[in-house]
């Protein structure tokens, strides 16, 4: 039987008993409960799902999957590997060589008994589980009281008569969709809240209270920030989700009880720095899954809409709240929408009653005007469409044509570009790749509508490039996050982009890199190359050389990671640029291609998970064209091509390790990935070992970084003839002082080193290397 056919008869017979085989490996997995894990040991990060039988799994520390990956991950081998192992416990024969096509109805049947069985098993749990909250829930609230609870009045909501426990603790019941109480929550008069045992939450809510007639329904997550919505818009249904994770399943329970009603989700402001806002994160989610409206509380920090309340007051609250639902839903309406205009005046050159598009107030805005029968002035009427954006240009990148939109991010004068296929125009990804961009825009159908109709047929049509690649256009280079030195000789509009964006910033200045990551770096040979290679890379493709790269070597530990950690501050944050050669080869030309005319540090050749990979990721690499690829509407997608220089490290050289691991290196290879034997770091400075030495070269390194590379580009953009000239002389000069049987290898080979020597002398002086 071949893999392939035995995973998928693995996977077909082994479903609904991933349990027993997890058991039988000594993998304890209780079903629905956050536990260890059994592949990373991950304390309460793990929980057994087992969705439709399949085994599923999520590991906040590991990721998820279904029941034969965690086999493949408990065990440490491939999917193969794991597959022939369920097989020997489920009693699958792999010996046969024809696939098992004539036993699926037999395992269906099977399958579905055990799904059966799986169902009923649940929904008794499920009955029981009930049966045992109802129970616990009548005893808890034997003598149970109304009241005004301390923790409320502590938050300054008075008013509020709730159900209290002899200790003056809160009970709220949550409902779900049909009423039934499923669970509770307990809030002591310190804040501390609990679910009661056995509580279903998933789903159900606390209701504040019911109107009969609900056109708008809020949801928030805890109870005071629910009572505090209420206060804000007192006619809307506003109810209690209890956290973040359930927002969203509450959120599909009210969408379908009340299908024609608002729907705004009320979340909590997690905002902590160089962490993920949560409470933003759930909101958005469960506001988009019932095309509903999400809306923060406007804070700097941590803070829920109860908590924006206590410090600015109930009518603050009111208008920013207010101000949110209307802003998102597209129905701004500015207190003084209607502007008499002087009929003897003219506003616009045709001066007739046509509708049009504006920019004011910051924002795209809708005119209508009609005359005004009693005063014979022109009233005008605004809605708000969008922040400000008007198309100023058009291109095409071979296959696709595209719009150029001009942009302004909410809250800041930052001008911003993006490039629209004119596909997409109109349609949700197309609004998606808008909004992504940090504008808001209409969710209306109908003024969307309207606004794609003026942005492809009004606006500027002046011509632009449109490149998927960063690096060299006309005239200008393309850093990797878009921003672009130089002047071009036409726009550009960049529409690539690689997974380490992010790291692309400027910290510090090209004057405090070179005092505190160069100075660091001068007497030790192998971390002056490395800064060389990445100071050549623009310089390279400027001059129309083809990708190559450096691989240091050496046993020990003798400061390579620390080498390309310096030499990748000089573009961004050393770690977010840097990369591994433990990654697909598909993965690797795509950041080649958006790292296009750039510097690619790849730290740790060792790591290659398969050497026949690496040796064909390094050919692809360095060959700078990507494979031809069929499009689904057919054709093909445009090639990709590049020119990058990259700075590799590993502990021997590529060939050795070629060798050693049973692959035939080619010399277009060896060419192509120089190997140079690292120079141990010598000179330690003022620093006492090599250790502080690395340590100080790190810290700097992601203190100062960014601002030295873009000043060398900026240097070549504004002197590319003399750049080309000095590498055409100083090719030449190496080119006669080869032999005269030197092989096209030899003659190969040199051209990386025109572009580090000739420009040693000037990036010594200028930047402190040497």
């Amino acid at each position: 039987m071949k893999p392939i056919d035995v995973i998928r008869e693995v996977k077909l017979k082994a479903n609904g008993q991933w349990q027993a085989i997890l058991s039988h490996l000594e993998a304890e997995v209780p079903l629905n409960t956050h536990t260890a894990c059994p592949h990373c040991g991950g304390k309460d990060r793990f929980r057994f799902d087992n969705k439709d039988g399949n085994g599923t799994f999520i590991c906040n520390q590991c990721g998820s999957g279904d029941g034969l990956d965690l086999v493949q991950r408990v065990l440490g081998v491939s999917v193969t590997e794991a597959a022939k192992e369920v097989a020997n416990i489920i009693g699958i024969d792999t010996r046969s060589a024809c696939p098992p096509a004539y036993r699926r109805s037999e395992i269906k049947a099977q399958q579905d008994e055990l799904k059966a069985q799986q169902a009923e098993k649940q929904a008794n749990e499920k009955r029981e589980k009930h049966k045992r909250f109802i129970e616990r829930y009548n005893r808890t609230i034997a003598n149970v009281q109304r009241g005004r609870s301390d923790y409320l009045k502590a938050k300054g909501l008075h008013g509020f008569e709730m159900d209290l426990l002899q200790d003056g603790s809160l009970i709220i019941p949550l409902l779900d969709a049909g009423g039934v109480i499923t669970g509770a929550q307990t809030i002591k008069p310190n804040g501390d809240k609990r679910l009661l045992s056995d509580s279903s939450k998933s789903g159900s809510y606390y209701p504040i209270n019911e109107p009969v007639n609900v056109s708008t329904v809020i949801i928030a997550e805890g109870l005071a920030t629910a009572l505090t919505c209420h206060l804000i818009q007192p006619e809307a249904h506003t109810v209690a989700a209890i956290d973040a994770g359930n927002l969203i399943h509450v959120a599909k329970v009210m969408r379908v009880k009340y299908p024609e009603s608002k729907i705004i989700i009320a979340g909590d402001n997690d905002i902590k720095p160089d962490q993920d806002n949560t409470g933003k994160l759930a909101a958005e989610k469960a506001a988009k899954a019932v095309n509903g409206v999400a809306v923060l509380p406007p804070t700097d920090d941590k803070a829920d809409w109860d908590d924006y309340r206590l410090s600015h007051g109930i009518e603050a609250a009111r208008q920013a709240f207010n101000g949110q639902v209307d802003q998102q839903a597209g129905e701004i309406v500015e207190e003084n929408n209607v502007i008499h205009i002087d009929a003897k005046k003219k506003v616009r050159p045709d001066d007739d009653l046509a509708p049009f598009f504006d920019k004011r107030h910051g924002g795209l805005y809708y005119i209508e005007r009609k005359q005004n029968n009693t005063t014979g002035e022109i009233d005008e009427k605004e809605t708000w469409f969008s922040d400000e954006m008007a198309t100023v240009g058009i291109g095409s990148d071979g296959k696709d044509s595209y719009l150029v939109i001009e942009m302004k991010q909410e809250g800041s004068n930052r001008i911003i570009y993006e490039a629209i296929p004119r596909r997409e125009l109109g349609s949700p990804q197309g609004w998606g790749r808008l909004r992504s961009r940090g504008v808001n825009i209409t969710t209306k159908r109908g003024q969307l509508d309207l606004l794609a109709n003026y942005l492809q047929r009004k606006g500027k049509r002046d011509e632009w490039t449109i490149t998927h690649t960063a690096g060299w256009h006309d005239g200008a280079y393309v850093m990797p996050d878009g921003h672009i030195i130089g002047t071009p000789s036409r726009p550009v509009a960049f529409c690539g982009g690689t997974s380490a964006v992010a790291g692309y910033i400027v910290r510090g200045t090209a004057e405090s890199w070179r005092k505190n990551v160069g100075n660091l770096m001068k007497g030790n040979q192998s971390m002056i190359l490395g800064g060389l290679v990445a100071l050549a890379a623009p310089l390279n493709s400027l001059s129309g050389g083809s990708s190559f790269g450096i691989h240091l070597f050496a046993q020990s530990s003798a400061g390579k990671t620390t080498t390309v950690e310096a030499a990748s501050s000089i573009y961004g944050v050393p770690d977010e640029l840097k990369l591994t050669w433990d990654a697909t080869k598909y993965g690797l030309t795509i950041e080649a291609a958006s790292r296009n005319d750039g510097f690619m540090p790849i730290d740790e050749i060792g790591q290659g998970n398969d050497v026949r990979h690496v040796a064909g990721s390094a050919y692809s690499l360095f060959n700078g064209t990507g494979r031809i690829q069929g499009n689904k509407d057919g054709g093909n997608k445009a090639v990709l091509r590049w020119a990058i220089v990259a700075l590799s490290t590993g502990e021997e050289d590529f060939e050795t390790y070629l060798i050693r691991n049973g692959v035939t290196p080619k010399a277009g290879q060896l060419v192509r990935l120089v190997s140079v034997p690292f120079t141990d770091t010598v000179e330690f400075h003022s620093l006492d070992d090599g250790d502080l030495h690395s340590r100080a070269i790190k810290r700097a390194s992601t203190q100062h970084c960014g601002a030295v590379g873009r000043a060398w580009i900026e240097y070549l953009a504004n002197n590319q003839d003399m750049a080309n000239q000095k590498v055409t002389v100083k090719e030449n000069e190496w080119l006669s002082s080869l032999p005269e049987e030197a092989s096209p290898q030899v003659k190969r080979v040199r051209y990386p080193f025109c572009h580090v020597r000739r420009y040693r002398r000037a990036i010594s002086l200028n930047y402190g290397l040497g």
